[in-house]
């Protein structure tokens, strides 16, 4: 799995990129950001928990239940089962004319918080996960993980997370389609199995001295 680290990173970037623009301003992945918004809300108008915080406190539940169902299954599985939610995102987009408003986004949010959500259940075997990276982070600063290694999400992220605000300013109808791509490329990666290591060639032993 570690050879898709790249790509789904990419995708979770493009998705989280997407929902913050698009789907209420909240995140489909990070459930820190979005427990924040949760907090201020109660603590600034505790009457009236509408707008964000209802979209945040839908992601981290949906978030929490997607996570929890798939720990259990197999992590190519839960990738094609996260190409699935993208697909149906990609639907949703569809019927919402590519511009999501009101109760529109929160169907959509929940479908990509879904995705993500089964992402990080695929990745749950690796050190290097791509939906939340401030433990990856931590450990570089650390000195605990490699930079070559662990370090590839934290450009992937904001590199996906910048072609989705560029891509949907010009062309809305993409929609999720790019990450849909990108699942599907680490689907196919993850189906092939890596070429085995090359065998150490020999060194070349001295010939023989010649004794008559």
């Amino acid at each position: 799995m570690r050879r898709t680290v790249w790509i789904l990173a990419l995708a979770a970037g493009y998705v989280d990129g997407l929902a913050l623009l698009y789907l209420g301003g909240i995140f489909a992945s990070v459930i820190t950001g979005n427990l924040v918004l949760v907090g201020v809300a109660a603590a600034t108008d505790p009457h009236h928990l509408t707008g964000a915080a209802t979209r945040a406190a839908l992601a981290v539940a949906v978030y929490a239940a997607t996570v929890t169902l798939a720990r259990h299954i197999p992590p190519a599985r839960c990738l094609v089962a996260e190409l699935a939610a993208l697909c149906t995102l990609c639907g949703g987009w569809a019927i919402a004319g590519h511009d999501p408003h009101g109760t529109t986004q929160l169907p959509l949010l929940a479908l990509a918080t879904i995705a993500t959500g089964l992402q990080a259940a695929a990745l749950r075997d690796t050190d290097t996960p791509t939906t939340y990276l401030t433990g990856t982070l931590t450990r570089l600063a650390q000195g605990r993980a490699r930079l070559a290694a662990d370090g590839p999400p934290l450009i992937a992220v904001p590199i996906g997370a910048a072609g989705a605000a560029l891509l949907l300013d010009h062309i809305p109808w993409l929609g999720p389609l790019p990450a849909v791509a990108l699942v599907a490329g680490a689907c196919v990666v993850h189906a092939v199995p890596p070429r085995p290591p090359r065998p150490p060639t020999p060194a070349p032993q001295p010939a023989a001295a010649y004794t008559p």
